[in-house]
C-alpha cells in the first residue's frame, strides 16, 4: 500500500501498523505539487518505509513524479511533507504581507514582483502567487480549507516535539478567517486576500 495523502504522522503510523500486522507492506509517500503537476507527471514525492519496498514501488511512482526522495524509515515521508508545507505557508504569508505593505507604501506591484523574480529571495511561490494576486485570480489548485487543515496538522506535529512553529499559528489564523469568510474553496493564496483585506487595500491591478 502506498499512501500519498497528507496526514498526521501518528495516523500514518497507525495505518502502517495495521497493514504490516496483516503482512502488507506500507509506504507513506505524500506529494508536493498541484493538480497540474499531478496531471503532467510532475509531482515531487517524499517516501518513508522499507527501502526494498520503495525500490519495488518505482514503476508506480516514477510515472507521476518529477523527483522521488526516499527519506528513510516509515513515517519520514509524512514528517517531511509537514516540514515542506510549513515552508510553503511561510512563503504565502510573507508574499501577502510584503505586497500589502508595498501597496500601502505606494509602490507599483508589478515592479515589486519584477524585483522578487530576480533577487536572492526569489521563489516559484512568490512568482506564481504574486502574479495571480494582482490579477485577482484565485483559481483553485489547492483549496484554502486544506491549508487550514495542514496548518493544524503542523502545529500538532510540532507540539509533540516541543518545536515552535509561529508561521503555522499565523497561517491557521489567516486561513480560518478566510474560510469563515467564504473563501474556503478558493486557492490557498486567498490568504493574501485576507491580509490585504485587513489592511483595507485591493492588490489587483
Amino acid at each position: 500500500v502506498i499512501d500519498l495523502s497528507t496526514i498526521d504522522p501518528v495516523t500514518s503510523a497507525a495505518e502502517r501498523k495495521v497493514y504490516e500486522s496483516r503482512g502488507i507492506a506500507f509506504l507513506d509517500a505524500p506529494v508536493f505539487g498541484t493538480k497540474g503537476e499531478a496531471r503532467d507527471g510532475g509531482l515531487w514525492i517524499v517516501i518513508g518505509g522499507p527501502e526494498d519496498v520503495y525500490k519495488k514501488s518505482l514503476p508506480v511512482l516514477e510515472p507521476i513524479s518529477e523527483t522521488l526522495h526516499y527519506m528513510g524509515v516509515g513515517g519520514n515521508g509524512t514528517k517531511m511533507k509537514l516540514v515542506g508545507n510549513l515552508l510553503v505557508a511561510s512563503q504565502i504569508v510573507s508574499i501577502g504581507e510584503a505586497l500589502t505593505l508595498a501597496k500601502k507604501a505606494g509602490l507599483d506591484l508589478t515592479k515589486v514582483l519584477e524585483v522578487a523574480a530576480v533577487a536572492d529571495f526569489k521563489t516559484p511561490i512568490y512568482a506564481g502567487v504574486g502574479a495571480g494576486v494582482i490579477k485577482d485570480d484565485y483559481e483553485v489548485n489547492f483549496p484554502l480549507k486544506l491549508m487550514l487543515k495542514d496548518a493544524r496538522l503542523i502545529q500538532a506535529f510540532a507540539s509533540r516535539l516541543n518545536s515552535p512553529v509561529s508561521i503555522a499559528v499565523t497561517t491557521e489564523e489567516l486561513a480560518k478567517e478566510g474560510v469563515d469568510g467564504g473563501m474556503g474553496e478558493l486557492n490557498a493564496s486567498a490568504i493574501v486576500k485576507v491580509i490585504s483585506n485587513r489592511a483595507g487595500v485591493n492588490l489587483s491591478e
